[in-house]
């Protein structure tokens, strides 16, 4: 190949290579101007979200227990860290409705509990907030819970009777098994001697002995109930009278 050649094909590559350079440096000012443009957003953002000042939180609770109970419900938890915390409120009702509680930190961990009373009968959702004397609060912590009332009540039944014996001496009733939520049942009768006998028996009981029985008296019952494991009340199925012939 001549020199007149050579010179050509050296610069036709000088310019490819210029080309080259060109869509490489055009691609990297794009990326730089893309960056430039998201970054001075996203800190118009933080500006805008930050307005008035950086945002400063307060600690927040810690190990939330429920405890439901008839038209109220209990709430407890720990205050762990963060010393500046002077208060906690409790909101429910999408926040229509909060109740406040006073906060005296110690050196260790502080255990709170609030008790909110006449409570409709429902499912709630509960927001636990802290705050300090500034007005800076915490991330909420929330929970769900049951509130009982008439209108649980009125859906519980006995615990069922699978059949009863009369003995002179000692009649018995033998009864079905219990669900989770039932406690015990509560029973009395009036004996031979024309004397109050009362009893409790527990879940875990299939049957009962009663002593001194009267032929064609009746017994009277009850079931308990606990419709959550930290409920604050009890409940109770109707009463229920069965003869024993």
């Amino acid at each position: 190949m001549g020199t007149a050649a050579t010179l050509i094909m050296l610069t036709i590559n000088t310019k490819r290579m210029n080309a080259k350079r060109t869509i490489i440096y055009t691609i990297l000012l794009l990326a730089i101007v893309i960056s430039v443009i998201a970054c001075s957003k996203m800190d118009q953002e933080y500006k805008e979200f930050t307005k008035g000042g950086e945002i400063v939180y307060t600690g927040k609770i810690d190990s939330l227990s429920i405890y439901p109970g008839r038209n109220r419900f209990k709430l407890a938890w720990a205050l762990v860290s963060d010393q500046r915390i002077t208060k906690c409120r409790v909101f429910w009702n999408e926040g229509e409705d909060s109740v406040t509680v006073p906060v005296t930190r110690t050196a260790g961990v502080d255990y709170i509990d609030v008790t909110i009373p006449n409570l409709l009968e429902r499912t709630y959702t509960f927001e636990v907030y802290t705050y300090d004397d500034a007005g800076h609060r915490s991330v909420p912590v929330d929970t769900l819970g049951n509130v009982y009332g008439d209108s649980y009540q009125a859906t519980l039944f006995n615990r069922p009777v699978k059949r009863v014996s009369f003995k002179k001496d000692s009649s018995s009733v033998v009864w079905s098994g219990a669900n989770s939520t039932n406690v015990r049942v509560e029973l009395s009768y009036l004996d031979t001697l024309d004397i109050q006998r009362s009893y409790y028996v527990p879940k875990a009981d299939t049957i009962i002995k009663l002593p001194a029985f009267k032929k064609g008296a009746t017994f009277r019952y009850r079931t308990v109930y606990l419709p959550h494991p930290n409920s604050l009340d009890t409940f109770y199925s109707a009463y229920g009278d069965w003869l024993i012939p």
